[in-house]
């Protein structure tokens, strides 16, 4: 692995977590300004790193990634210029998740950026599926939080609280516990992704095609969770809503866990 490898990776890791950041950047806290300011200097940093990998694309003739590399770089320093001299911070944190997405795309269905290396792989892919199976539990938490609340909220309103007399939680309280356990979830889940996507880039020698479904399902269960926090952040999402698409983003992840894996040998 060369130094243009550790730059394109360094890219996707700071177009992720700028991502994070600019997701909370937009909640009501005392830390709102910092927490802005840390998303955005990760966003030029990203946007430098990806600058250097463009001119290496053009420089090593890489032509499967140029095009690709090329509309990351334009697109970041577009959304810094709009920042600069328009204030539009909105747009970064809808700039950097996208961004994030098509790295990921292209890390998981592009070819390798060169000649596959012969090293050991085995913490690389232990640790993601490390990582992957926190996020999922994280998921199972926050569906079961999400269910709970949905029942208590239920009771407060038809007023049977001696219903739940004995696991009673305040509102608040659950609502702190879901959002915490959708963070924690999402953040454990990208780092699953980005550390797959590494090791579909540079290590895996197989067939992609064999990987289809189950990317292509990891994404999606991705993009819902990154709604749900989009929705929450941005819109002043209702704690009940939440819920709801807490459950629902389970239900994405359940199909995946139990419903990919066996797709294949069912339809051939």
């Amino acid at each position: 692995m060369n130094f243009y490898h550790l730059g394109v990776i360094s890219a996707l890791i700071a177009f992720a977590g700028s991502s994070g950041l600019y997701l909370h950047s937009f909640s009501k806290s005392s830390t709102q300004e910092k927490i802005h300011r840390a998303a955005y200097a990760l966003f030029v940093l990203a946007a430098l790193l990806m600058t250097y990998n463009t001119v290496n694309a053009f420089l090593y003739n890489l032509q499967h990634v140029t095009s690709s590399f090329v509309l990351i770089t334009t697109t970041a320093w577009l959304t810094i210029c709009a920042q600069l001299f328009f204030g539009l911070r909105i747009t970064g944190s809808i700039v950097a998740p996208l961004s994030t997405l098509i790295m990921l795309v292209q890390f998981f269905f592009v070819a390798p950026h060169g000649e596959t290396v012969e090293e050991s792989t085995g913490l690389l892919m232990s640790t993601h599926i490390l990582v992957s199976v926190v996020g999922e539990a994280f998921a199972i938490i926050a569906f079961v939080i999400a269910v709970f609340y949905l029942v208590q909220q239920r009771a407060l309103k038809k007023k049977q609280l001696n219903r739940l007399q004995h696991t009673q939680v305040s509102i608040s309280k659950l609502n702190q516990a879901l959002i915490l356990s959708i963070w924690l979830g999402f953040i454990f889940l990208t780092c699953g992704l980005i550390m797959g996507s590494i090791y579909s880039q540079f290590y895996f020698t197989g067939d992609r095609m064999t990987l289809l479904g189950k990317v292509l399902w990891a994404f999606l269960v991705w993009l819902w969770y990154l709604a749900t926090l989009l929705s929450r952040n941005f819109f002043n999402l209702s704690a009940k809503r939440l819920a709801w698409m807490t459950i629902l983003g389970f239900v994405l992840l359940a199909i995946g866990l139990f419903g990919i894996n066996n797709w294949s040998s069912v339809f051939g």
